[in-house]
């Protein structure tokens, strides 16, 4: 007997993500029923790709196509009430990242999801990514030992004509902030995913090369409970480097990158090793171990697969909001520690968060009233 197929509406049929979207919902296991989107020559050539009405007004749409699923890609100032609202009006949710512009926004939208029964997905799909599974593994089993420290240094190289192309971008009223909120959130969700949410943080963001009121340059150290370190620094202003997410254990070292794992595990566990060794410079050696990877892409396909799995069965989806907000709550802790100056305690105060950025929405509404 076929599965019954899900019924899937998008709300923002128009951003540039939905181009990412469309193969995962011409899959044989989806029906798209409804779009919607406010630019009307991009809602009809939306609709004539799937053969279904385009809405203007996303709550007609609920009520009308009545879908099981509901994605949500429009900017992220719109995701907190257009998700809660889909979720009252009896639909699961998949969200586009980050989950919310403060974290505050993100704690409520799973308060929802919980009263309603929904399932509320953040569309984090490098979760899925094969070494991502792999890594998640390997840390699980122990084969890390105990975890000591994760380098991660990325750079998301964008011209000025990204920002300029969508006045939102790199703003504080369009998108909280600029690389924390669009670029960054994916490697803070890989550290969340990892490791779980720091003890604390402290960063510097800088506006280094662009014309935009957030930043476009991070820098942070990292901290978790049981004395393990991060570093981490992530750029749209910069190119030409290499990638890096690095984790250091007792039991090895692993490198991770796009299709890419790296583990090499000591022979002698190191801190036994370091309190035994009669050598005072020597060291263990790492030997090269190969590790098979899964053959998942880790692209929208899988994630729309997931979630179709964990609302047809009942378990969690891969990137639950409950744990993908972690990322927001993260890109919230470390614009306020470079604004404040102050190292940042987790849980982050989502008061004192929320009046930070209150004033810089303000301010950059009164800069924009006088230009």
């Amino acid at each position: 007997m076929d599965e019954p197929k899900l019924r899937v509406a998008v709300i923002g049929a128009g951003a540039g993500v939905f181009d990412m979207h469309i193969e995962a919902l011409r899959l044989p296991l989806i029906e798209v029923v409804g779009l919607c989107e406010v630019r009307s020559e991009t809602a009809r050539k939306a609709s004539e790709a799937f053969g279904c009405p385009v809405h203007v007004d996303y709550r007609q749409m609920l009520a009308e196509a009545r879908p099981d699923l509901v994605a949500i890609l429009t900017p992220h100032p719109l995701h907190a009430q257009m998700t809660i609202d889909s979720l009252r009006a009896g639909c699961h949710v998949l969200v586009e990242k980050p989950v919310a512009v403060h974290i505050a926004q993100a704690d409520e939208m799973v308060r929802v999801a919980e009263e309603t029964g929904r399932v509320l997905a953040v569309n984090f799909q490098q979760r899925l990514r094969p070494e991502i599974i792999a890594a998640k593994d390997l840390i699980a089993e122990g084969r890390m030992g105990r975890l000591q420290h994760v380098d991660v240094k990325i750079t998301w190289t964008r011209p000025a004509v990204y920002y300029t192309s969508s006045a939102w971008r790199g703003t504080w009223v369009g998108e909280g902030g600029a690389v924390l909120m669009n670029q960054a959130v994916h490697e803070f969700d890989l550290i969340c995913h990892l490791f779980g949410l720091p003890a604390r943080v402290f960063a510097w963001t800088r506006t280094i090369a662009h014309q935009i009121e957030a930043e476009d340059t991070v820098q942070a150290m990292l901290e978790w409970a049981d004395g393990m370190l991060g570093s981490v620094h992530i750029s749209t202003a910069e190119a030409g480097q290499p990638q890096r997410f690095e984790i250091m254990g007792s039991g090895g070292y692993l490198a991770l990158g796009h299709g890419r794992l790296d583990f090499r595990q000591f022979d002698t566990e190191l801190l036994s090793f370091l309190a035994t060794s009669d050598k005072p410079f020597s060291e263990p050696k790492l030997l090269p171990v190969s590790i098979d990877l899964p053959q998942d892409k880790g692209d929208h396909t899988a994630v729309y697969r997931d979630l179709y799995e964990a609302i047809r069965t009942g378990r969690p989806p891969i990137a639950p909001a409950s744990s993908g907000k972690d990322a927001l709550e993260l890109a919230n802790a470390m614009n306020y520690s470079s604004r404040t100056g102050q190292v940042v305690e987790f849980p982050l105060d989502r008061a004192r968060y929320a009046e930070l950025l209150a004033q810089l929405q303000a301010a950059s509404g009164a800069k924009a009233a006088r230009s």
